[in-house]
């Protein structure tokens, strides 16, 4: 079943929750690309794959929480929401170079 939101493109909707999957998900250093690979053949955007290829090697949830004994919690939510608003803009300059 296929449902759309009126007045939202899919990738508007798919692209913030991309981008905050790939913030807190673990992946192998390098197992980004063939994850994006994969997912590209079923359909994935230029945008969805733009904020996945630079959310998904930065950090994640347990990175993060490790960090957080020795750093402040605001350092920590600066990281994580910083790599997430990053992979928003990578998406971003996707869309306006025509990749999605």
């Amino acid at each position: 079943m296929h449902w759309a939101c009126p007045g939202a493109s899919d990738s508007a909707i798919k692209t913030p929750a991309l981008a905050a999957a790939g913030t807190l998900f673990v992946i192998p250093t390098a197992g980004e690309v063939p994850i994006i690979q994969v997912l590209q053949q079923f359909g994935l955007g230029g945008t969805g794959a733009a904020a996945l290829l630079i959310t998904l090697p930065a950090v994640s949830l347990p990175s993060l929480a490790m960090l957080a004994r020795t750093l402040p919690m605001r350092a920590i939510v600066v990281l994580g929401f910083g790599t997430f608003v990053f992979g928003l803009i990578a998406a971003a300059a996707a869309a306006v170079l025509g990749l999605s």
